[in-house]
């Protein structure tokens, strides 16, 4: 009979991100082995005298990943306590755990000791199951009104039909309805669809701060949506036939192209100094209608001019006029795509404001708070919010360890509840409570950063970390000199990037190319 399969020990930063006492904050590649690590932190964290389950906190992003934590970590402790000395010395030893007896004594209390936490089990949620957790524990401090729940995705559905059916009602009712918002609605069924409208819809919503609080959209939408694409707040088609006008366009550069293209006989020439002369004798308005026409008789799809191999021999500086009367077209069209844009977003948004603002009262009328809602409040309360400092107080005395897993996909809403409530104290004044070990632990890879539709991004990834490493910076400075607890050192940035999913020739192969490609170039 075979023994028991040999763990697979950690190695190089593996096991010095493990380290119980040291905040750590690792990029970690896919196949690098971040999950053995993650669960092998908490491992070491348990093992720790005076670390109790009930003070770590591990905040995941999705609920399969928390499922895939607490299994591998409830696996293990059940493990040890079934495993003689010889192997559960070699498990701990994997680690880069104390082996001695003591230690392997506290490794088969853990499993009973996990069980018996508050919920039956380690706090492993998602971000969201936090907040929600956190609301219903201070529900009048974030101003929830009594009996107001979480909402789920049958009641996302029907709710939204029926905001969406009453803002139709009232919008067609006279005469104080709004027909604008009925063709807003039907233009967008008609260029989207309908399903991708009602999700369109939903994530406006989603974006609160766009039409709720200071700096919020406001009617009239035109001004904000032309100062936002970078227009004059009262620009219109007048301003694009202005840019037709001989004080705006070059128009030296096009009597030369004229004057070029008169001296080639060819039917080609013929044609260019007709559309060319006409466009010259026209009014700026008549030339503004002529523009695409007098645009693809110059230049080619590519931006190029246009028969310049012929017509350079008769003029020296053909092209480079052709490319001076391009600059001006460009900015003419570009112009006139910008109004446009603004002609379809001024609609699109104003449809967009109200159903924010009725979708925002339909759940508080019906007693709902949706995901983003969750998260939203939640980061107030911690950060904002007049009893924050309570709150934070309360949470301080209870989470001394928070690991965050796939932070690459935590949104800045999300950060604040990390860094400003439950993670605020721990590197302030001396650092610790009571001499208490407290530690943050931190792994996701920005490659995989692909939720920013919904406001992740490596930048925020970045900018946590370096949050964290001027406020351990700042406790160093601030700490006794007496103290000598390793907290005490700075934030351990450390990089995973051995993967063991891929076979070597596969990885060389990779290195090369991209050795040759060049990390600028790919």
């Amino acid at each position: 009979m075979s023994g028991p399969a040999r763990p697979h020990p950690l190695h190089g930063n593996q096991r010095d991100a493990v380290e119980p006492d040291r905040t750590v904050w690792l990029s970690a590649s896919a196949g690098t082995g971040k999950t053995q690590v993650l669960s092998s932190r908490v491992l070491r964290l348990l093992l720790q005298p005076g670390v109790r389950p009930s003070q770590i906190l591990c905040l995941t992003f999705t609920k399969a990943g928390a499922t895939e934590m607490a299994g591998r970590i409830n696996d293990k402790l059940a493990s040890w306590v079934r495993l003689g000395d010889l192997q559960l010395a070699a498990e701990l030893q994997a680690i880069g755990a104390d082996i001695g007896p003591e230690a392997q004594t506290r490794a088969r209390t853990l499993f009973a000791e996990v069980l018996d936490c508050p919920g039956g089990g380690l706090r492993i949620d998602t971000i969201h199951a936090f907040a929600q957790w956190l609301l219903a524990a201070f529900p009048f401090e974030a101003g929830l009104t009594a009996g107001t729940r979480p909402m789920e995705d049958r009641d996302r559905a029907l709710l939204q039909r029926k905001v969406l059916a009453e803002m139709l009602v009232e919008a067609e009712a006279a005469p104080l309805g709004d027909p604008q918002l009925l063709e807003a609605l039907a233009e967008l069924s008609l260029a989207m669809g309908p399903a991708a409208v009602e999700q369109w819809l939903l994530a406006c919503a989603s974006e609160h701060e766009a039409w709720f609080g200071p700096g919020a959209f406001q009617e009239p939408m035109r001004p904000h949506v032309m100062r936002l694409l970078g227009l004059k707040s009262d620009a219109d088609e007048s301003a694009v036939v202005a840019l037709c006008s001989d004080d705006a366009f070059d128009i030296d550069a096009l009597e030369l192209c004229l004057s070029a293209y008169r001296q080639w006989p060819a039917a080609t020439g013929v044609k260019a100094v007709t559309a060319i002369a006409e466009w010259l004798g026209a009014a700026p308005a008549e030339r503004l209608e002529h523009f695409d026409d007098l645009f693809k008789l110059l230049f080619t799809h590519e931006e190029l001019v246009r028969n310049r191999k012929n017509v350079q021999k008769f003029e020296e500086h053909f092209e480079e006029a052709g490319m001076a009367v391009l600059a001006s077209m460009i900015a003419i069209r570009d112009l006139r795509a910008m109004l446009a844009l603004a002609d379809r977003l001024v609609p699109a948004l104003r449809l967009a404001r109200a159903f924010a603002h009725a979708w925002d009262e339909a759940k508080k009328r019906e007693g709902l708070i949706d995901f983003d809602d969750q998260i939203r409040t939640a980061a107030e309360l911690l950060s904002d919010s007049d009893v924050a400092q309570w709150i934070g107080y309360k949470l301080d005395r209870q989470f001394d360890h928070v690991l965050v897993d796939e932070a690459q996909d935590t949104n800045a809403a999300q950060w604040r509840i990390i860094l400003d409530g439950l993670t605020q104290d721990y590197f302030a004044g001396l650092g610790q409570r009571d001499a208490a070990m407290r530690t943050l632990f931190v792994v996701g890879d920005y490659k995989q950063a692909i939720f920013r539709f919904q406001g992740t991004s490596p930048e925020n990834f970045r900018k946590a970390s370096e949050r964290v490493r001027a406020a351990m910076h700042q406790g160093m400075q601030n700490a006794e000199a007496s103290r000598t607890n390793a907290q005490l050192q700075g934030l351990l940035d450390l990089g995973l990037d051995r993967s063991f999913r891929t076979g070597q020739p596969v990885l060389d192969f990779v290195d090369k190319a991209l050795g040759a490609i060049g990390h600028a170039r790919f």
